[in-house]
């Protein structure tokens, strides 16, 4: 039995009896993009490891440590961009749009990118199929995620969170009003946190994606330990845990569209890289 064909047979007969958790067969779905590499003009060069992905009509837009921008068709199953961001070398942990407008003359909103560690900006970025350009930098001036600290924004309710905390212990989502973009430079403050909520199911973040009142959270860098996580925002409360475990890969970026989930994936071989769709947990 060929190698896809097995992982599609564990998804579709493994099952989690934990409390809380999804039968696995339930969520199963065929990937969207099975093997990144297939998707690729011959020759084309993957830096670094698969990161945030962010969804909009028929495109994916994958990210990848150190900044490369990969822009997939889903509907043509190719891939039709590929750059390095502007002003962008960092890890591009979670990358998600604020808006479904498009912004200025680009085909997309402005998407919003992590850097993760360093000074833990979000990367407020008009992406375009190839080129890009950073327009605001948002800053958190706290020392409150002393390590890593992502940016997820809320593109239905417009607001902005910082995600972090201390890995293998409790993380914070914290919310706040998503900025205008008519400085180049913003920074976020305690005092304009509107709401702090705990997150204690989580032990290597991801990811994220908060749309409906839910905050969606890929967890796990190692076998055993791939989890999908849907939280309630405001109580931290976990609603449903999925296990990932049977697919054998380490989950990285999230994205919501037309009631399904999008998970994307990292692999030992960036070629192997590929994306799962699954019916949302309701």
């Amino acid at each position: 039995m060929a190698y896809a064909a097995k992982r599609r047979l564990l998804l579709l007969t493994l099952w989690m009896g934990a409390l809380g958790a999804l039968p696995f067969s339930m969520m199963a779905q065929r990937p969207v993009v099975e093997r990144l590499g297939d998707w690729l003009p011959e020759g084309t060069a993957l830096h670094s490891t698969m990161q945030g992905m962010a969804l909009y009509g028929r495109y994916a837009i994958a990210l990848r440590d150190s900044g490369q921008c990969l822009i997939l068709d889903l509907r043509k199953q190719r891939c039709v961009g590929n750059y390095f961001l502007d002003q962008n070398t960092t890890h591009c942990n979670n990358a998600c749009f604020a808006s479904t407008k498009r912004y200025g003359d680009s085909p997309f909103p402005l998407l919003y990118v992590s850097s993760c560690y360093g000074d833990k900006a979000c990367l407020v970025t008009k992406i375009g199929f190839d080129t890009s350009e950073v327009v605001q930098r948002i800053f958190f001036d706290s020392d409150r995620f002393r390590i890593a600290q992502d940016w997820c924004a809320d593109a239905d309710s417009g607001y902005l969170y910082a995600f972090g905390g201390k890995r293998g212990g409790t993380m914070y989502l914290l919310k706040f009003k998503l900025p205008e973009v008519d400085r180049c430079e913003v920074h976020l403050t305690e005092a304009d946190i509107l709401q702090t909520t705990p997150i204690n199911c989580v032990d290597v973040a991801q990811g994220s994606k908060i749309k409906g009142g839910y905050a969606y959270l890929p967890d796990g860098n190692k076998p055993g330990g791939y989890f999908l996580h849907v939280v309630e925002l405001g109580t931290g409360r976990e609603v449903k845990k999925i296990d990932l475990n049977p697919l054998g890969m380490e989950p990285e970026g999230v994205d919501i569209k037309r009631g399904r989930l999008y998970v994307s994936f990292h692999t030992e071989k960036g070629e192997d890289n590929c994306i799962y769709k699954f019916p949302l947990p309701r």
